[in-house]
């Protein structure tokens, strides 16, 4: 614990708290479905690049990742692959490419 910590002030924390509380749904009415739809859209492009190891701000973040066939035959054909596969890190792999193929399935139906 730092020697020099300051307190902070009750009063300071608790009109701050309250602003934020006000400041997200003000924002939030101010954007267009476009607006919301692509700020969502990047943050789940940052999460997937941070869950990958890749740096927010490198330009592999910045670059959008090809969309993964999202057909009921390759969702089948993955599934298959789990059940014939021999190691965890092969396991581990086909899990994420099926959680890509699910998610972004939902999204597109969600965007129709």
């Amino acid at each position: 614990m730092a020697v020099n910590a300051k307190k902070k002030d009750p009063a300071a924390v608790a009109l701050g708290r309250r602003g934020g509380k006000k400041g997200g749904p003000a924002r939030a009415a101010k954007l267009t479905p476009e607006q919301r739809s692509q700020i969502a859209r990047k943050a789940v492009q940052t999460r997937w690049a941070k869950s990958k190891g890749a740096s927010a701000y490198s330009s592999e973040a910045a670059a959008p990742a090809p969309l993964p066939d999202t057909s009921k035959k390759a969702l089948h054909l993955c599934l298959k692959r789990i059940k014939e596969a021999k190691n965890d890190n092969e396991i581990r792999r086909l899990t994420e490419e099926l959680q890509r193929i699910v998610f972004h399935k939902q999204y597109q139906n969600a965007e129709d």
